[in-house]
Parts: structure tokens; C-alpha cells; sequence
């Protein structure tokens, strides 16, 4: 992994920050001591510019690289100080812009995150020149010292994902505790082998046979029991952790495969569907990392479904490159948007990559005895159809909503009218339960 790759990955962890008191009281004081309208706090990864805090403009934008005024600072880890850009002949991307948008003084201070890397700037800038009035760059530069606690501090406290969260538990003597679970007892639990896979059946709905299993991760918990993944995977979704959790349920997942397949002879076409997070599909290696796990387990690229699915909100195309999918496709795999219908997955994905198949989200399926719910059913089989891809319809909870989702043209289905999910050894039980309703 190079310098670069490193230091967007440790800028993935802030990229999706709300404002927090912190972070915008900093902003504040920054426009403050220097006399700029306006402050922000941008952060920097590989492709974009994300403005996660400010003062005198709004929070929340993100522009690509060649538009950010920070990524110089960010680039070169070093302080950046414009008095006037009309003053400025050099070509530098900073300068450009500034011409081009109209700002004559410009001050950056590099941020470093948790991982040392700098991942953000701290930065000023006025319409006006700051000639006759200089920035007091050694006071943006206490600035950023508040503002690099405050990021730490906001990564700790979760501002845009989950790093602990709280589950009630009922112990033996049936007075309710509350246990904290956090991403240190997460990876524990993965180097433990206390997370695996169970399975939930995805069924041809034309002729009833078993197609695919899901593979859906579940935590044997050694006080609290069988916990589901909203449990915990939310708690390391945007922490580096998500990429070696899920490499390891595909691994498990796989050595399942192969074994069923060793004792049943029925398991032999069966495909398993992993859930995959957005994180690994920017990364270039990301073919390279599933390739190694696959050969390993001796399971054919053909065999493997690769969901892509979030638990909570990202950057819609920033953190997934078609030339990822394409290559994971070229290998055989099969690419498949999970949760279509779902809060996280708008149509910009559906525009900007070609997968396999479509997932729609379980609410569809649920919603299928409804006119609503078949409406929207149709106009997501019908968009298959004309893309060439497959639609599987999950949540599907009775035989009136399996006829319908076999009626509309629906080709698979998913969902408890079959089975919950079960473990591993239940698999034989499977090939058993598909029927058309």
C-alpha cells in the first residue's frame, strides 16, 4: 500500500462527519483571530474535498480534487499562506482556483488524523486581499490544534458512525443490564471466531429450487447470546476493521461451501451471496484481496455473489470504482447492488455502474399484497430486464407475496416465508423448503 492509499484510507474515517459543537466552535474562532468571513475544516481523500465544518458557508459540500483549495496543504503536510492571489502568477491548482472563483487570500494549516497522516486542513479565506492586514497564521495554527482534537475527539464519540453502542442484556437472574460493545470487542470476537455465518435461502421462483445462500453474519455472544449484525457491524463501518471483518465471513462462508459440497451432492450449483461494505470497491486491490481468499477456499469466482451493501450513510459513487466492479466481474464474480428501494442506494449508482443483479430491499418484498408494493416491484424488474441483469426480491414473508413476486418477474426470492437465517449445519434442510406458492 503507497503513502497516498494509506493516507486516504485514514481520511475515510472523517469523510462522512457531522458538524459536532467542537468542531464548528473551532471554525468559528479561526474566521475570528484572522478576520476571513470564511472558515472551514475540509477533509481530503483520494478523489474529493468534504466540508465538514464552517463558518460563512455551508457544511456538507463535497467537490472533487481539482476544485479543492485544500489538497495542496494536505498533499505537501504543510501550511499554505495566500496574502493576495492577484499578486500570484504561478500555475499552482490553489492559485487557479482562486482566480477562478474569485478569492484573493487564502491560509491553510494541515490536520494529521488519528493515524498520524494528514488527512485535513483547517483554512481561511477572503474575498478580499489581506496585504496591509496579515493573517496571523500563528493563531490559525493554535486553531488547528483545537481542530485536531476535535476531529479525535468526534471520531471517538462516533459524530458520523457508530463506534460503541449499547446492548441491553438479560442475565441469568433476569435483571436487565446494559453492556457497552465497542470496535476493540468487535475485532476481539472476529480473532475469536465468535462472529459467523448463518444462512438464509434464495430461491428460483419459477421452479422452487434452492439457487444461493446468503451468508449473514451473526455474533455467538458469550453472554448475551445469538446477536444480529445491526448489532455491531454499525460500530465498525467506517473504521478499517469493516475490510478484514468481512474478508473473514467470506472465508467462512467459503469453507462452508466447500464442505457442503464435499457431503451433498444436491450443493453442487449452490452459489453464496456475501455482503460486501462500499469500502472495498475504491480500493484497487480490492480483486486481489476477494481473489486470495477465494483460492484458498478452492471455490470458483462463479460460485461467489458479492453484495454491495451499506449500514450506514456514505458518499454515493465516492467510495466505489466501476473499474473494481469490472475487474471483479472479469474474474467471474457476480456483482449485485444489495438493498435497492433501501435509504443508502440512489439512482446515481444505478447510472454510474454495471453489476449483475439487483437486490430489491425488504420492504419491497413485504409490501407486495399491496398495489404500492407490486408497483414498485414491476418497475424494478423491468429496469432489469432492459439491463440485462436479475432481481432478487428479499422480505418475502408468505406465499401470497412469493406468488406475486413470481407473477411480477421477480426471478429469485429471499426471505422468512422459506427461512430465517440458520447456521451452517442446517443447510440440508434447504433444498427441501423451495415451492412456488
Amino acid at each position: 500500500m503507497t503513502d497516498e492509499d494509506r493516507r486516504a484510507r485514514s481520511a475515510s474515517h472523517y469523510t462522512q462527519m457531522s458538524p459536532t459543537p467542537g468542531l464548528t466552535a473551532v471554525v468559528e474562532l479561526a474566521a475570528q483571530v484572522t478576520g476571513c468571513p470564511v472558515a472551514m475544516i475540509n477533509v481530503i481523500d483520494g478523489a474529493y474535498q468534504y466540508t465538514i465544518a464552517a463558518h460563512g458557508i455551508s457544511a456538507g459540500l463535497v467537490v472533487p480534487l481539482r476544485l479543492s483549495g485544500c489538497a495542496s496543504v494536505v498533499a505537501g503536510n504543510a501550511p499554505i499562506v495566500i496574502a493576495d492571489a492577484a499578486d500570484r502568477t504561478d500555475d499552482s491548482t490553489l492559485i487557479t482556483l482562486m482566480h477562478e472563483v474569485g478569492f484573493r487570500a487564502y491560509a491553510g494549516i494541515p490536520l494529521l488524523g488519528r493515524e498520524g497522516l494528514p488527512v485535513a486542513s483547517l483554512c481561511v479565506i477572503d474575498q478580499d486581499p489581506h496585504s496591509e492586514r496579515a493573517i496571523d497564521v500563528a493563531a490559525l495554527a493554535r486553531c488547528a490544534i483545537l481542530a485536531g482534537d476535535a476531529l479525535d475527539s468526534a471520531r471517538s464519540q462516533g459524530a458520523h458512525f457508530g463506534t460503541t453502542g449499547l446492548i441491553n442484556a438479560e442475565p441469568h437472574d433476569n435483571a436487565v443490564s446494559t453492556i457497552e460493545i465497542g470496535v476493540r470487542e468487535v475485532a476481539t470476537a472476529v480473532a475469536n471466531d465468535e462472529i459467523v455465518p448463518w444462512y438464509m435461502p434464495i430461491i428460483d421462483l419459477e421452479t422452487g429450487d434452492l439457487t444461493a445462500v446468503e451468508a449473514l453474519a451473526r455474533w455467538l455472544h458469550p453472554t448475551l447470546g445469538v446477536l444480529p449484525p445491526g448489532a455491531f457491524v454499525p460500530l465498525i463501518e467506517n473504521t478499517d476493521l469493516i475490510i478484514d471483518f468481512d474478508l473473514a465471513m467470506l472465508a467462512r462462508a467459503l469453507d462452508d461451501l466447500r464442505r457442503w459440497r464435499t457431503t451433498d451432492t444436491d450443493a453442487a450449483d449452490v452459489k453464496v451471496a456475501v455482503n460486501m461494505s462500499a469500502h472495498h470497491f475504491y480500493r484497487p486491490d480490492c480483486a486481489d484481496r476477494i481473489d486470495k481468499v477465494a483460492t484458498a477456499a478452492g471455490i470458483a469466482a462463479e460460485s461467489i455473489v458479492l453484495e454491495i451493501t451499506e449500514t450506514v450513510a456514505v458518499p454515493t459513487t465516492a467510495l466505489i470504482n466501476s473499474r473494481v466492479i469490472n475487474d471483479l466481474q472479469e474474474r467471474g464474480y457476480i456483482v449485485v447492488f444489495d438493498d435497492i428501494g433501501g435509504p443508502w442506494l440512489p439512482a446515481e449508482h444505478l447510472l454510474s455502474f454495471g453489476v449483475n443483479g439487483l437486490k430489491a430491499d425488504r420492504a419491497v418484498g413485504s409490501s407486495l399484497h399491496t398495489p404500492t408494493g407490486r408497483a414498485i416491484a414491476r418497475a424494478l424488474t423491468a429496469l432489469t430486464d432492459e439491463l440485462g441483469q436479475f432481481l432478487v426480491i428479499e422480505g418475502i414473508e408468505s406465499a401470497e407475496q412469493a406468488h406475486h413476486a413470481r407473477v411480477i418477474g421477480a426471478r429469485f426470492g429471499q426471505g422468512f416465508y422459506w427461512s430465517a437465517a440458520q447456521p451452517a449445519h442446517a443447510f440440508s434442510t434447504f433444498r427441501l423448503i423451495g415451492r412456488p406458492g
